[in-house]
């Protein structure tokens, strides 16, 4: 597999296109609702794709299927051109999306991204609050996704890989409900550099508690916040330096393009667990818009 990467402050130079197919989730801010349009600019059919967590189903423009019919419930996976809109699309989609079009043995397909030029923060100047943001309206918890589920019972060693945002209570939950992952064998991702310079200070700072108070030893790495291929390359190297017997098991709660290298890295990777827990992302969320970025996924 190879990733190409090309981003820019607009779209307007690009040639990319037009794709058959474009799979695009709900926008919840003006970035979301331009990387939509750009989507339906260059495609001949767009559907809206959207993962229920608490029934393991899809929404395909509204038509209810079972997640493990997303194969059957796309058109033409090993011919068409698929344009996977991953700004609006939650981690789940592009995960069950590029495993269906891996195993559907499509030659490859493209990922659009679009930068958000700020996050929102509360409406409160105290020190104490400088670094919260309000990314997500809910966060139902971890729940398994259908074939990248973790197997709690199983005695053999897991490694954990934690990509890290700026939402500290994610990576604290996943610690406290899933036990049998040692801090020992837990290594945190960092993305460095960062959208903007100082943003990875945000992610510092919001994390440091918990990796002191859990005291997580496995290991800390760092690749660039809007890198998938870098994002890659690190859980390659982390998976190649564990015992032989070892599972991997990664948690994408850090940026959608780390999120998407390691979506792409369980697709690939069918024995790698996934944990994630399946925020509601906040209307609103995001203010104007910084870079677009669009990633081809060579197979």
């Amino acid at each position: 597999m190879n990733i190409s990467m090309k981003s820019g402050v607009s779209t307007a130079e690009w040639s990319d296109g037009p794709w058959d197919v474009a799979l695009v989730g709900p926008a919840v801010d003006e970035r979301g609702r331009a990387a939509i349009e750009f989507a339906k600019s260059r495609t001949g059919t767009t559907i809206v794709l959207e993962y229920r967590a608490d029934s393991f189903t899809f929404l395909v423009d509204g038509r209810s299927i079972e997640a493990d019919e997303l194969s059957t419930g796309l058109p033409n996976l090993a011919s068409a051109a698929f344009l996977l809109e991953s700004t609006t699309l939650g981690f789940v989609e592009v995960f069950l999306a590029c495993r269906a079009l891996v195993r559907a043995g499509t030659n490859g397909f493209h990922l659009a991204y679009v930068e958000p030029k700020e996050y929102k923060t509360p409406r409160r100047r105290e020190v104490l609050y400088r670094r919260a943001f309000e990314l997500s309206s809910e966060v139902p918890g971890y729940r398994a996704i259908p074939g990248a589920a973790v197997i709690l019972t199983d005695r053999r060693p897991q490694h954990g890989v934690f990509f890290l945002g700026f939402e500290e209570r994610r990576l604290d939950v996943a610690l406290e409900d899933f036990q049998t992952l040692r801090p020992s064998n837990c290594s945190v991702v960092f993305g460095v550099p960062a959208y903007k310079p100082g943003w990875e200070a945000h992610a510092f700072a919001n994390n440091v508690r918990v990796l002191e108070t859990k005291r997580l030893s496995g290991g800390v790495h760092f690749c660039g916040a809007e890198n998938p291929a870098g994002a890659y390359e690190v859980l390659l190297e982390i998976k190649a330096s564990l015992e032989k017997d070892a599972r991997m098991v990664v948690a994408p709660i850090g940026t959608k393009p780390n999120g998407i290298g390691a979506a792409l890295f369980a697709a690939l990777h069918p024995e790698v667990g996934l944990l994630y827990d399946h925020p509601k992302r906040s209307a609103g969320r995001t203010e104007q818009i910084s870079r677009w970025h669009l990633y081809h996924i060579g197979l």
